[in-house]
């Protein structure tokens, strides 16, 4: 049976990714850039805007948080844990962005 080495680094420490290792700053941001075109790509990313309409729509119809206070803290740990989900999302397509940046090169950007 195969182990899985789990790696100590920290999903938003992204300058300390071996995936972004040996690469000048333009390289990391590309890789970066590139890793956040594939995680654009997966539903779960948009998970939390979904959850945040919903929100906004039965608190607008049925009041289901009669005060202002909450409404603002749950708006801001929904937009929290969208932050968050971003991350680990490019923290995902890191490796394959690495792979592709380095069999293409800088032309993979599209600038």
């Amino acid at each position: 049976m195969a182990t899985r080495r789990i790696d100590s680094t920290m999903p938003f420490y992204f300058s300390r990714r071996p995936e972004l290792a040996g690469l000048d700053r333009a390289a990391r941001r590309d890789v970066r850039r590139l890793a956040w075109q594939f995680a654009q790509r997966h539903w779960t990313l948009h998970a939390p805007a979904f959850v945040w309409i919903v929100f906004v729509l039965l608190h607008t119809r049925y009041h289901v948080v009669p005060e202002r206070r909450d409404y603002l803290l749950i708006t801001l740990a929904i937009f929290v844990l969208a932050v968050v989900n971003i991350r680990l999302h490019i923290f995902r397509y890191l490796k394959p962005a690495r792979a592709m940046y380095d069999v293409l090169g800088g032309r993979i950007t599209g600038r």
